[in-house]
């Protein structure tokens, strides 16, 4: 059995809307741009504004339904989407579940 894990992200980075997911390519938590993400201020990042530091790489409210967490790795609820389909068998070839895989027939 043959599992193509690429086409699991692809497929939840194209179409995580119809999946259920807020947000597709911009990350919960961090700061700045287009999708919240700043190489330089990452999650949980903080700045000095007037001498006081500011927490500015805040998350986001509710992290079960976004795919990315902080621009590097996925959230939770990403990798257990892609946990289900591996042990669903949708992407694998031949197409079966994992809990059937090791049988013979």
């Amino acid at each position: 059995m043959q599992v193509h894990l690429f086409w699991f992200w692809w497929q939840l980075a194209d179409n995580g809307v119809s999946f259920g997911f807020k947000e597709s390519l911009r990350a919960c938590c961090g700061h700045g741009g287009k999708y919240n993400y700043n190489m330089h201020i990452g999650c949980g990042g903080k700045i000095k504004v007037h001498g006081k530091e500011v927490l500015v790489g805040k998350a986001c409210e509710d992290p079960s339904v976004w795919i990315n967490w902080d621009g590097v790795h996925y959230t939770e609820a990403a990798n257990k989407w892609v946990f289900d389909q591996i042990v669903g068998g949708s992407f694998s070839d031949p197409p079966i579940p994992l809990k059937l895989a090791c049988h013979r027939h």
